[in-house]
């Protein structure tokens, strides 16, 4: 498989907008799974996708003797989960609110270390409608993050990556994050929630980001998160002029193509790359 294809997660962009709540665990589920499924061709269209303990720890920094209880304990509560999309009923035009199941089916392999999903018939096409308007990224950007909010918050802005900004209203963020009814004061939020999800995406993904606040009156009201690229890999970390694969592959952009990372981070023209 091309390197650029390997532990690519895409997501419909409707999808990561969606009102949702994971804890690190199943979100780590989901991601691997939708890896998973798209390296082996496996699990979308039908079938099951499996998981293997041995290499979720593994590609998550986890215990490996304590992965596969992790993974099963995870799966139990990821069978009831289900996230909220906004859309509009086609037929009256009027705003429409559906509650979509992650996965229908949780299978566990004692014995094997393994466990299998498989994700619900209308999530599906979330997953795999990539004609259209969908974000993209490699799993090792997210995988040593330990706050699932700081995944999310990962995935609604980097998407606006080359927009350079985003702005969300206090309770808009709080919906979409599934934590309406948490964090009744904006210290609280930003504490346990905002500075800890930036902390963590500042240090281990592929985009840097930090956020301002306005007021509607005396209150907190909106959110403003400033998004740039990770800054360029020094000129030393090179071997002979130009990055490794395995450095190209870190320091991609999301949605770049393999031939344009290359390009931009040799500092090549791209038709020599």
């Amino acid at each position: 498989m091309a390197a650029e294809k390997q532990g690519l997660v895409v997501k419909s962009n409707q999808l990561v907008e969606a009102s949702y709540r994971l804890d690190l665990v199943e979100q780590r589920i989901i991601l691997y799974a939708i890896v998973e499924a798209r390296e082996t061709q496996q699990g979308l269209s039908d079938g099951f996708v499996t998981l293997e303990a041995k290499r979720f720890a593994s590609m998550f920094g986890m215990d490996q003797g304590s992965a596969y209880a992790q993974l099963k304990e995870a799966m139990d509560t990821l069978f009831s989960r289900y996230i909220v999309v906004h859309d509009i009923h086609p037929e009256s035009g009027c705003a429409r609110v559906s509650k979509v199941r992650w996965i229908s089916t949780a299978s566990y392999i004692d014995g094997t270390g393994t466990v299998q999903l498989r994700f619900a018939t209308d999530m599906v096409p979330y997953i795999t409608r990539l004609e259209t308007e969908f974000t993209s990224y490699r799993l090792e950007k997210i995988g040593r993050m330990s706050s699932a909010h700081a995944v999310r918050i990962y995935e609604l802005l980097v998407q606006y990556l080359n927009i350079g900004n985003r702005e969300f209203g206090i309770s808009q963020i709080k919906e979409t994050l599934g934590i309406e009814d948490s964090y009744k004061s904006i210290k609280d939020f930003k504490k346990y929630v905002l500075d800890v999800a930036v902390a963590q995406i500042n240090e281990h993904s592929d985009i840097r980001v930090s956020y301002t606040q306005r007021k509607t009156g005396r209150a907190v009201t909106h959110l403003i998160f400033a998004i740039k690229p990770e800054p360029k890999p020094e000129q030393g970390k090179r071997k002979g002029g130009k990055l490794t694969d395995a450095e190209v592959a870190k320091h991609a952009r999301p949605g770049e193509s393999w031939p344009e990372a290359h390009a931009r981070l040799n500092q090549i023209p791209l038709e020599l790359a």
